[in-house]
């Protein structure tokens, strides 16, 4: 697709009068990580850093906004949207992980530890 055409039609959309969207809101967070490009920020780590909170922001909302979505996916969802966040904040030297050991919250899965294991 034409992004002039992505945009005009996203433009409408918001432009309407009736509430947006999963994939409208979808739109947008593409249209908007795309504008990144082009926008001269003072950071260099600011870009990629808005860029997967973006990516998060519209996966999680495409993936439980629309009518079909089970909430038993919601697990997955969760996951990949905290495998990216994590994935932002080690680029910054940060990681995610449980609030505390008490939680009940499971460390994320690393993908250069524990996906490698699985596969031999």
């Amino acid at each position: 697709m034409d992004p002039t055409d992505l945009r005009a039609g996203l433009a409408e959309r918001l432009a309407g009068s009736e509430p947006i969207d999963a994939q409208t809101f979808n739109a947008a967070c593409f249209m908007l990580s795309r504008a990144l490009e082009d926008l001269a920020l003072s950071v260099p780590e600011a870009a990629p850093l808005a860029r997967r909170l973006l990516r998060v922001a519209a996966r999680v909302v495409i993936d439980t906004g629309l009518p079909d979505f089970s909430a038993e996916a919601w697990p997955n969802t969760e996951e990949m949207a905290l495998l990216w966040i994590d994935e932002a904040l080690r680029a910054l030297g940060y990681e995610v992980r449980p609030a505390s050991e008490g939680s009940g919250r499971p460390d994320l899965r690393r993908v250069e530890t524990d996906w490698g294991r699985a596969l031999s």
